[in-house]
Order: structure tokens, then sequence, then C-alpha cells
């Protein structure tokens, strides 16, 4: 079994997150398309779930992953607005689509890859712009 992730545990930043360098993120949300792709990203195989989370499992190995997401298309925009006085400030513009992916992973002697881009599909995809209201008021 495998089990590929982007940090130590426990974690130094947030859980499961990236820094993903700017140029492999692309976004036009006037006309609905956004990739987002990286090559040989520095992962860490853990084998299962259980020892990434927790450890005491076999020694964790170093991997690497690569992949490319696009979404494309307008199936609907969607503005949401918080503005309680307490709880409030989020705010944000989405736009629903669709997505197709393609990924690679090597973890040892072990390739595991996907099949192209574009054979696959999705049932929801969702690109936009947000404001948290706590972060970034």
């Amino acid at each position: 079994m495998h089990d590929l992730n982007p940090s130590l545990f426990p974690p130094l930043g947030l859980f499961w997150t990236i820094a993903i360098p700017v140029g492999g993120i692309q976004v036009n949300l006037g006309k609905g398309v956004a990739t987002m792709e990286a090559q040989n990203v520095a992962v860490i195989d853990y084998g299962d779930i259980g020892n990434a989370l927790f450890g005491g499992g076999p020694t964790p190995v170093p991997a690497s992953v690569s992949f490319k997401v696009a979404w494309s298309g307008v199936g609907e925009r969607v503005n949401i607005k918080n503005s309680d006085p307490v709880f409030g400030g989020y705010a944000g513009e989405f736009i629903r689509n669709t997505a197709q992916m393609e990924w690679t992973g090597t973890a040892g002697d072990y390739t595991f890859v996907s099949d192209p881009l574009a054979t696959s599909s999705s049932a929801f995809a969702e690109i936009g712009r947000e404001r948290n209201g706590s972060f970034f008021p």
C-alpha cells in the first residue's frame, strides 16, 4: 500500500498542503478557466493513512508526484456574502464548472500513472475568489 502526503507529521503548516510555484497556476475567472500543475513535487510515502496520521508504522520513504488539473466552462456563477456582525466577513465569487486531472506518483520502485487528462471527468468542480473575513478582512 502507499499513502503519499506532502508534509511530515506533525505538519509544520497547514495539514496536507504545499506551496505551488506561481507559474504553475493560471486563472481567468471571466472565462471560467483555470489550470494548476506541478512536476516532481517532493512528498512522503507513509504506506497507509494510519502511519501518516499517528506514526508507529514503517519508516516513511521519499516519493514524488506530478499533476495537472484543468477547470473549464461556466455552469453557474454564485456570489456569497455573510454580513453577520459577529460571524460575518466571508464573501466569495464562484464559478461552478467541470474539471479534468492527470497524475503520476513515484515511490521507491513503484510508479502510478492516471489515465490522460482528456479521459477524466468530474461531477462537480468550482473555481473562484474568496475572502474569509478572519485572515483577509
